[in-house]
């Protein structure tokens, strides 16, 4: 979910979205945990610097334990493949597609080429193994449990910085694949202003495969979305909190803005 505020005096806007596939949801995980990772190393203290390294070690987790890499290499070729075709349409601006393909291809080339398991170099590194399984414990960060954690964090900033740059700079691609990937996905689909009776809402996919589920909604902070999706069709029901902050159903009419990716 993000929150945007164009204006001051504008209502927020609200943005959620829900994979329908596997590989989408593993994408949007890694994004969360990329964006993450960039704010906490780009700050100078300590603290943000012990969280940007927790969130390196999720994003190798996730890397190690899923097919990233091919499913990564299976969609750059598709998107070669659909921006080849495009070249034949005269309305297309060939020197922005030829960019554009250079890009992915010089991405797919990357993806090829890197040499086992994404990160695998990383977790390989005596501190990244030392760190990581000391901060999995609950309380394992303590400086007596974890010196190497703890000399880190003693260097400046600078240092510190520039080591988490390296250690990122192995998976960098991975991280622009998925950010070109979804980028073009949200892109592809248009807005429409939708309904949902008594808050509720139903999606027909039968026909037309779906990615990714995008909701927007203006000035209802206390409104969400959840899910329940099926090859057939997706059913998209609204709650909110009561007072004691239980989630119950929203029985009224909600409108909303729905973009379904393909």
């Amino acid at each position: 979910m993000t929150v945007s505020n164009q204006t001051e005096t504008d209502p927020p806007t609200v943005l959620f979205e829900y994979p329908l596939q596997e590989n989408i949801r593993s994408y949007l995980r890694l994004e969360s945990l990329f964006k993450q990772f960039n704010r906490n190393h780009l700050a100078s203290n300590k603290d943000a610097h012990f969280l940007a390294l927790k969130t390196l070690f999720e994003i190798l987790e996730i890397l190690e334990r899923g097919d990233t890499r091919s499913e990564l290499i299976k969609e750059l070729a598709r998107l070669i493949g659909y921006f080849h075709a495009l070249e034949k349409n005269p309305q297309v601006d060939t020197s922005k597609l030829d960019q554009f393909l250079k890009q992915i291809q010089r991405l797919q080339q990357w993806t090829n080429n890197y040499k086992g398991k994404f990160g695998e170099s990383i977790r390989k590194q005596p501190f990244i193994e030392a760190v990581k399984h000391r901060t999995s414990i609950p309380g394992g960060s303590c400086q007596f449990d974890c010196p190497d954690l703890f000399l880190f964090l003693n260097k400046p900033h600078l240092q510190r910085q520039n080591a988490l740059k390296q250690w990122m700079s192995d998976i960098k691609g991975v991280e622009t694949s998925i950010e070109v990937i979804l980028k073009l996905m949200r892109d592809s689909a248009q807005w429409v202003q939708q309904t949902a009776p008594m808050g509720s809402f139903i999606l027909e996919t039968a026909e037309n495969p779906i990615k990714l589920l995008r909701i927007k909604q203006q000035g209802q902070l206390d409104i969400f979305p959840e899910f329940s999706c099926g090859k057939h069709r997706s059913s998209i029901h609204f709650m909110t909190f009561n007072q004691q902050r239980k989630k119950i159903p929203l029985n009224s009419k909600v409108q909303f803005e729905l973009a379904c990716c393909n």
